[in-house]
C-alpha cells in the first residue's frame, strides 16, 4: 500500500523545510548548544495546524543524530505513561539504533517529543499531565519539546503556568500560499503529475496555510491520474471545513458571504442547537462593533425560535431555516473586520454540562460506597448522609485515611469530598492498610 504523500515527502532534514527560517535557525543553535554539553530550556512549539512544527522537531533530530521519544496525545495525558517512558528515556543514557551504548558525555542525545500536547486538560482521563511533564524536566538529561496548537492551553493552570516559566517558545507561522504551492508543485513532479498553477492555487487557498491537508487534497485529486484538471479540484468543495464545526464557526464569522455561510452549514454534519452554541459563545470574540453584534445575536435568536418549534411540533424540516439563520450571522457586520481573536472558545454550557455530569457521576459512586458501611441505599446516602460525611471526611485526617481504605476511594472521589491534597490522602490510607494488616497477621484485633 502507498504511504500517504504527507509522509512520502515528509522532510527529513532542516534544509528541506519551507518557510519559518528563523525559527528553524533558533531550533538548530538550541541543539547545538545540548551537543556542547550544555542543558537548554526545553523548547515549546506553537503554530496552526500543518505549519511544520512536528516535522522540524523530528527532521532537527534526524539532522543531529538523536534518538526520538515521541509521545502523542493518547500518552501524555497519563502520568503514569510519562513517568514510564519519558522520564525514564530522560535520565538514562543513549543507545544507538544498532544497541551500540553511547554517553550523553560524549554526545549521545534522545530527543523527547510531547507531541498535542495542548490535550493535557487537568481532567478526569488526563490527570497528572501537566505536572509529570514538569517532573520530567526538572530530571531530564535530554533535550526535550513540547508541539501544540494552542498556546494558552498548554501553559494554562498551575503546572502549565510552571511549564511556561522552565520553556522557551517558538512560534511557527503558517505557510503563505506560495511557499504551499513551491512544495506542491515538487510534489507533482515527484510523481510525474502534470498540474496547472490554478489547481494548485485552489489547493492551497483551500487550505488556509494547513500543508498536511493540501498534500492530502492533492492527493486525493491527482490519485490515479497524470494529468489534473481544475475540474478536479472543486470534487473536494468544502470538505475540510464540513468536517469541523471550529472551521465552520470561523467561516461563518468571517466570511461577508451569505452563500459561503449557508452552504457550509447545510453540509456541517451537526445539529442547529450545537451549531448555535458556538456561535452564541464565539460572536463577541469576534464582532467588535455593538450594532453588528446585536445584528448578529438577532439571527441566532431567530433560529432558536425555529429550534423551539422543532421541539414543540417535531418538525425537523425546521431545521433547514435554522441553519439559515445561523448561516445569516455572516451578514449581520457592516464590513469584514482586519483583526480575529487567537483563538474560539468551546461553549461554556457544554463545559459546564460536562463538569455537572462528572461531578453526579462521582456523587453517585461515591454514596454508593458510603451506603456499604451505613447499610442505606445510596438515595438516602445523597439525601440525609452525604453532607455530613463530606464535613467529617475533611476536617479528621485519621478518619479520612480510614475511609479512603476502607471504601477504597480513587482520585475523583476524594477530590469531590475534599479540597486537601488526593495524592497524600491515598498515601495515608496505604500507611492505615498496612497497619492493619500487619495487626492482623499478628492476632492482635
Amino acid at each position: 500500500m502507498e504511504l500517504p504523500w504527507v509522509e512520502k515527502y515528509r522532510p527529513k532534514s532542516l534544509r528541506e523545510i519551507v518557510g519559518n527560517n528563523q525559527i528553524i535557525a533558533e531550533m538548530k543553535k538550541w541543539a547545538m548548544e545540548w551537543d556542547k554539553g550544555n542543558i537548554q530550556k526545553p523548547l515549546i512549539l506553537v503554530g496552526k495546524p500543518g505549519c511544520g512544527k512536528t516535522t522540524a522537531a523530528k527532521a532537527l533530530a534526524n539532522d543531529m543524530h538523536w534518538g526520538v521519544i515521541e509521545l502523542n496525545a493518547s500518552d501524555v495525558r497519563n502520568e503514569e505513561n510519562i513517568k514510564r517512558i519519558a522520564m525514564v528515556g530522560a535520565v538514562n543514557e543513549t543507545f544507538t539504533d544498532e544497541g551500540e551504548f553511547i554517553s550523553s558525555k560524549r554526545g549521545g542525545r534522545k530527543l523527547i517529543i510531547f507531541d498535542e500536547a495542548d490535550n493535557l486538560y487537568e481532567g478526569k482521563d488526563d490527570r497528572g499531565g501537566k505536572k509529570a511533564i514538569v517532573e520530567t524536566i526538572k530530571v531530564s538529561k535530554q533535550p526535550i519539546i513540547l508541539i501544540g496548537n494552542d498556546y494558552y492551553s498548554i501553559v494554562s493552570g498551575t503546572w502549565g503556568a510552571k511549564l511556561r516559566s522552565m520553556c522557551k517558545v517558538l512560534k511557527f507561522r503558517a505557510l503563505t500560499n506560495a511557499q504551499m504551492i513551491k512544495i506542491l508543485s515538487r510534489i507533482c513532479k515527484a510523481e510525474g503529475i502534470v498540474c496547472d498553477r490554478a489547481v494548485l492555487d485552489m489547493i492551497a487557498g483551500k487550505a488556509d496555510g494547513d500543508l498536511r491537508a493540501a498534500i492530502n487534497d492533492l492527493q486525493a485529486v491527482a490519485q490515479g491520474k497524470k494529468v489534473v484538471k481544475i475540474t478536479d479540484v472543486k470534487s473536494i468543495g468544502l470538505r475540510d471545513e464540513k468536517s469541523e464545526i471550529y472551521s465552520a464557526t470561523m467561516v461563518t464569522l468571517r466570511t461577508e458571504h451569505f452563500k459561503h455561510a449557508k452552504e457550509i452549514m447545510r453540509n456541517l454534519d451537526e445539529t442547529p442547537d450545537f451549531v448555535m452554541l458556538w456561535l452564541e459563545e464565539n460572536l463577541p470574540l469576534e464582532y467588535q462593533e455593538l450594532d453588528d453584534l446585536v445584528r448578529g445575536y438577532e439571527y441566532i435568536s431567530k433560529a432558536d425560535v425555529y429550534l423551539g418549534r422543532v421541539m414543540k411540533r417535531q418538525q425537523y424540516a425546521l431545521w433547514g431555516y435554522a441553519m439559515d439563520m445561523l448561516a445569516g450571522v455572516s451578514v449581520a457586520k457592516k464590513e469584514k473586520y482586519k483583526k480575529h481573536p487567537f483563538r474560539y472558545n468551546f461553549p461554556t454550557w457544554l463545559r459546564n454540562m460536562s463538569k455537572s455530569k462528572e461531578a453526579r457521576n462521582r456523587r453517585e459512586s461515591v454514596s454508593a460506597k458510603v451506603g456499604r458501611i451505613y447499610h442505606t441505599s445510596p438515595g438516602k446516602v445523597k439525601e440525609n448522609i452525604l453532607p455530613h460525611f463530606r464535613v467529617l471526611y475533611d476536617l479528621n485526617p485519621e478518619l479520612r485515611a480510614l475511609y479512603t481504605y476502607v471504601l477504597h476511594f480513587d482520585r475523583d472521589e476524594i477530590e469531590y469530598l475534599t479540597k486537601k491534597d488526593a495524592e497524600k490522602i491515598l498515601k495515608d490510607a496505604q500507611k492505615i492498610g498496612e497497619e492493619i494488616e500487619k495487626r492482623g497477621e499478628g492476632g492482635s484485633s
